[in-house]
């Protein structure tokens, strides 16, 4: 079964590209574990935009499950001062990821958590 060796979806035999990666797809099944958390990282010298702002006391919560949505997406992200926000729950939490990445990203949010909860393509 062919799968995208970017964001891991499996196809049925036939298609070749990926619908949203638009890459290649490989042969055979994808490998056993998403992107380890070191390849994932964010480079210190990397431009970062907020795609989203998380409020009320579930801000912290709901902030971390939108970067694990991310992270299996293979798209790296960060929650700043996540520390601060557990002692003072009234903050907003921002989510941020690479300039170049937003785009993506806000869209698998915007399917996964303002919608029925399948992702693109799915």
């Amino acid at each position: 079964m062919p799968y995208c060796p970017k964001c891991l979806s499996e196809y049925v035999e036939g298609t070749n590209v990926c619908e949203d990666c638009h890459v290649p797809l490989q042969r055979g099944s994808p490998p056993s574990s998403v992107a380890s958390a070191a390849e994932l990282e964010l480079p210190l010298d990397a431009k970062l935009v907020r795609i989203r702002t998380f409020s009320g006391p579930t801000a912290l919560l709901d902030a971390d499950v939108a970067r694990n949505i991310l992270q299996a997406q293979g798209i790296p992200s960060l929650v700043p001062g996540a520390t601060s926000a557990e002692l003072l729950p009234i903050l907003d939490v921002p989510l941020l990821v690479p300039a170049e990445e937003a785009e993506r990203a806000a869209e698998i949010l915007r399917a996964y958590l303002d919608s029925s909860g399948a992702l693109p393509g799915e």
